[in-house]
């Protein structure tokens, strides 16, 4: 194993797992803002989240699909191009935060009955094409290495975030000001964003024309629509869990919602290391330096699973406690703590591959492993479903994980002509 890319794997990772905090510290001070608001309030939110989580991850994809295009640019040494990507992809953010945000909105006031709900749902759809701004400018600057940049944003984000919620929930706002303080943070992020991407010479003096570089146009779109319905796939899964446990009962519901809070919390710190996966795979000048590189992270991740294990059942006790009131609540997660906490041994694998064939371009691939592991964790929570009981879909969830982790792996010395021929352009741009 290369210890220098296992520092550099170390470094990065690092960053970019504490930005990706930011999100869950966030629902966790949802959560417990909601909580001491009291279960209809909590149950009410866990169905307004789950589905605000689905539709953040339709926003995810932009961030990706952007580190790897602008990590491979930046090897080519070609900045006008860089600038004009990273233009393009606000571009493309923009509207497509407006398209979510419009559906979020028709899906609240057309289906959602529950008062709560609904207006939790309304207040975060305001703020979605703000957020994928936020998230398209992300991936511009991991694509260039500036992962203290976004480090810096989202910490500042959830800062802010975590301040409107506590003064919102002081002022009896209710699940409104617990909505309508991630708008509110998101907005103030983009702001500073933009400001450092200028700084950063990462901005187009103007929009490209659609009538040019439309090749450029198809490739972004493409790679970003096959992440998107990846990000379906796997939203999808979570939204089938929390009706499941909202079908269960309001307990179950909420007991679901503090286990996912606190998975989620773990899962995108594991999530760093993919993020370093693919930045470090993306910007490889060889075939040689990129087996390297995937050997290494692939090794890594299964120390970083089993730790998080650990730590997370060592924790389950005292979280519990400080994110519900409710001694049934408490008992309720505390049923399904153990699986949730086992499925970081598989999952930190299943994670890390994501982000070498991130690196790789192979977005495909990613999709048929991502559509094998969404649809066992379907199946999973189609039992709870039936039978009321949370276990199953965890179950499906950890089952869905290993599959991931264990499909058959191609490495880089397979397709080597392929590759070695995609890399002798990169070297030609360069020179």
């Amino acid at each position: 194993m290369n210890t220098a890319i296992l520092r550099s794997a170390a470094r990065l990772a690092g960053l970019a797992g504490v930005a990706l905090l930011a999100e869950p510290l966030s629902g966790l001070a949802d959560t417990a803002a909601a909580g001491s608001l009291g279960i209809s309030e909590q149950s009410a939110l866990a169905l307004g989240s789950g589905v605000v989580t689905t539709t953040t991850w339709l926003l995810a994809p932009l961030m990706f699909a952007q580190t790897t295009q602008i990590a491979q640019l930046g090897v080519s040494g070609d900045r006008a191009q860089v600038q004009v990507a990273v233009r393009r992809s606000v571009v493309i953010a923009a509207v497509w935060g407006l398209v979510l945000g419009c559906a979020v909105t028709v899906f609240a006031l057309s289906t959602v009955p529950d008062g709560d709900s609904r207006a939790y749902l309304l207040a975060r759809a305001a703020g979605l094409p703000v957020s994928a701004v936020v998230l398209a400018g992300y991936g511009a600057l991991r694509g260039v290495g500036r992962v203290s940049d976004v480090t810096a944003l989202a910490l500042g984000g959830a800062a802010v975030h975590i301040g409107i919620v506590v003064v919102a929930t002081h002022q009896g706002m209710g699940i409104v000001g617990i909505g309508t303080a991630s708008g509110l943070s998101q907005l103030a992020v983009a702001v500073v964003g933009v400001h450092i991407l200028k700084r950063r010479g990462l901005l187009a003096a103007r929009t490209p024309s659609l009538r040019t570089g439309m090749d450029r146009w198809q490739s972004a779109l493409g790679a970003a629509g096959l992440l998107a319905v990846r990000s379906a796939m796997l939203g999808g899964a979570t939204l089938v869990m929390t009706a499941a446990a909202v079908h269960s009962s309001a307990v179950d519901a909420a007991a679901h919602l503090v286990v996912y809070q606190v998975w989620l919390l773990v899962v995108l710190a594991v999530e760093g290391w993919k993020s370093a996966a693919q930045i470090l795979v993306s910007s490889s000048e060889s075939v040689h330096e990129r087996r390297e590189v995937e050997k290494t992270v692939l090794i890594g991740s299964l120390w970083l699973g089993s730790v998080s294990a650990v730590v997370v059942l060592a924790i389950g006790p005292w979280v519990t406690r400080l994110l519900s009131a409710s001694v049934d609540v408490q008992t309720a997660a505390r049923s399904i703590w153990w699986l949730s906490a086992l499925s970081f041994v598989v999952g930190a694998v299943a994670f890390t591959r994501d982000g070498v064939e991130f690196g790789r371009g192979e977005f495909g691939v990613n999709l048929v492993r991502i559509g094998i592991g969404s649809a066992i964790t379907l199946a999973g929570a189609a039992l709870t479903f039936v039978q009321r009981d949370l276990a199953w879909m965890w179950i499906g969830l950890s089952v869905g994980l290993l599959a991931r982790a264990l499909w058959p792996y191609r490495t880089p010395t397979e397709g080597r002509e392929s590759e070695k021929s995609s890399l002798d352009e990169v070297s030609a741009g360069r020179r």
